[in-house]
Parts: structure tokens; sequence; C-alpha cells
């Protein structure tokens, strides 16, 4: 397996990859302040998608199905911005469920304990705080686009 350091174009990853003929992995780096980032929802920043498991009528809120998982992955540029004192980014899957990361591609579960949208769409703000609001001067929120697809129906 080939590892990655934080830098690497991806593209370059990807030449070197073929290359060699091995698998890619990006290395995990601790997150600090002032760094781009953006967020993954099972792996994904567009067209991202939490599975629901809800049972009859898919109306209403359920729980994620299990497996899935939230991460970040730092950016040159664009996305959020961890601001002068970020060292952990929070992905707020709801108001009360809050999934905290301290390093870039360190995939972390999304609970099954959490009550989302059965199917539809919605936004999973990334944070440099748990609040809604970014924490600290230069922090920005990336907000991720999420589908919610009921598998049970």
């Amino acid at each position: 397996m080939l590892v990655i350091k934080a830098g690497v174009s991806l593209a370059a990853c990807a030449l070197m990859a073929s290359a060699l003929g091995t698998s890619v992995a990006v290395a995990s780096s601790p997150i600090g302040p002032n760094q781009h980032f953006i967020g993954l929802i099972n792996g994904k920043h567009k067209g991202a998608v939490i599975y629901t498991v809800c049972p009859g009528p898919a109306t209403g809120d359920g729980p994620p199905a299990g497996g899935q998982t939230v991460a970040v992955q730092r950016v040159a540029t664009g996305g959020g911005d961890t601001g002068a004192g970020g060292h952990s980014i929070s992905a707020r899957i709801t108001p009360t469920t809050i999934v905290s990361m301290k390093a870039y591609a360190q995939p972390e579960p999304i609970p099954t304990s959490a009550r989302v949208p059965c199917q539809g769409t919605g936004t999973i703000p990334f944070s440099s705080c748990a609040l809604p609001q970014p924490c600290g001067a230069g922090a920005k929120v990336d907000n991720v686009p999420v589908t919610f697809i009921d598998i049970a129906a």
C-alpha cells in the first residue's frame, strides 16, 4: 500500500499508484489552526447519502443505518476553515448529535442513536466548534448537502 502525505495532489497520487500498481491511502494528520477542510459523509463531499432505517411509512425521523461515517479532508483552499484556534472539527448530525474529529482522514461513526429524517435532503455543517457557528477568528463552516434514503421502505 502506498501512503500519501498531506500536500500531494490527488492527480499525482493517482498517477503514482497507477504506475506502481498499488492502492492509495491518505495519511492521517492532526487538525490545526488556520487550515482549510471539507467534510465527508460516507467518504463523499458531493452527492453524500445517509441511509436510514425507518420501518413502516417513511415519514418523520428515524435512525441512520449502522456502519456509516463522517470525516474531514484537508484542502489547499475553499471549504471550511478551522480559524485561529481550531484543533478539532465537529459534524452536527442533528441539533443534539455531534461527532468531533481531531485528525484528517480518520472516519468516525455516525451514531445509530441519532434521529435523522427518514428521507429527503438536508445539510450537515462541519465546523471548528460544536455549535452551528464557527469558533475563532477566520473560522468558516463547510456545509455538506446530504440526501437521506430509507433502506427499510
